[in-house]
């Protein structure tokens, strides 16, 4: 599946989010004060995807979301920028060692993230706010 880059752009934009293209097949997110999502349309389009830049986190299609009781949402490339913006998709940080190791996205309401934790390990969780509608290129 690949991604409408200029939508993203444009729905970015309206929400007050920064947007930035990287590239042809490239479009990053400033979720502020740290993580930069990125959307990539790869040549073969199942490999198209979303992910933090530098972290090893990403998903391909639908980000899929699930509770410990098995239920789950699946949320399109579009909902999810929206659900960042209102509060319903959640940044998730991992910290281990004093430094972020791994982002992730997840739905506030199918959540099931915490019974892989380490000892050492923390996981801040996190409402994004838009910027103020920011323009980006």
């Amino acid at each position: 599946m690949n991604y409408d880059l200029e939508m993203i752009k444009e729905l970015c934009r309206e929400l007050g989010l920064r947007v930035v293209t990287r590239s042809a097949d490239r479009v990053a997110v400033d979720l502020e004060e740290g993580p930069v999502l990125i959307f990539v349309n790869a040549e073969e389009q199942e490999d198209s995807r979303v992910g933090f830049e530098g972290m090893s986190w990403h998903y391909h299609g639908k980000l899929i979301c699930t509770d410990r009781h098995g239920n789950y949402i699946e949320l399109g490339y579009l909902d999810v920028l929206t659900g960042l913006v209102d509060g319903k998709v959640l940044l998730c940080e991992l910290w281990g060692e004093g430094k972020l190791q791994d982002c992730w996205l997840v739905h506030r309401d199918f959540i099931d993230e915490f019974g892989y934790l380490r000892a050492g390990e923390e996981v801040r969780v996190r409402r994004v706010s838009s910027q103020g509608g920011v323009p980006g290129n």
